[in-house]
């Protein structure tokens, strides 16, 4: 994949769930999504199967590479950029699973919209060790061996179930 300017395009394609949620009250959540267009996360699975995972101890689950986009710039190098910052694992962008479109609102009622755009993806180099950026280890997990918890409300969760199931 080349490139991707508006996730707006990709709502009537029948290869990705397009999802729009319900307007929420989430002050934390608008202030992140206030200045960016939204959230380039990445599912990058290897030839042996396994999935690239950001993992921290006190975090209380794995999530997928994921980088910031800002207005105007291309999601696709946000999604590359996003992977090899946090893991060192240069990949190629397969394509888009989903597009979530969420409206924030904040205490004092103004809200600003923006969208998680969930990326596929394969390392360019198959025998690529991620190395683990900031608090994050990186690492390759066997799909099999995942014990994500059980709550379908979790976007985080959601998005990696995207590549193990």
């Amino acid at each position: 994949m080349d490139g991707l300017t508006d996730p707006e395009t990709l709502r009537d394609r029948d290869d990705v769930e397009f999802v729009e949620e319900s307007v929420e009250a989430h002050q934390d959540h608008f202030e992140l999504y206030e200045p960016i267009a939204g959230m380039a996360i990445v599912g990058v699975t290897d030839g042996r199967g396994r999935l690239l995972l950001l993992e921290r101890e006190d975090a209380p689950v794995p999530v997928l590479p994921y980088g910031r986009t800002e207005p105007g710039d291309d999601w696709v190098t946000t999604a590359r950029e996003a992977v090899a910052d946090s893991t060192d694992v240069e990949v190629a962008i397969e394509g888009v699973r989903r597009v979530r479109r969420h409206t924030y609102r904040s205490e004092s009622g103004a809200e600003t919209t923006g969208c998680d755009v969930v990326f596929a993806a394969t390392p360019v180099d198959d025998g690529t060790d991620p190395n683990g950026g900031h608090d994050w280890r990186a690492s390759w997990r066997e799909m099999g061996t995942l014990d994500l918890p059980d709550d379908p409300n979790n976007d985080v969760l959601n998005d990696i179930r995207l590549f193990v199931e």
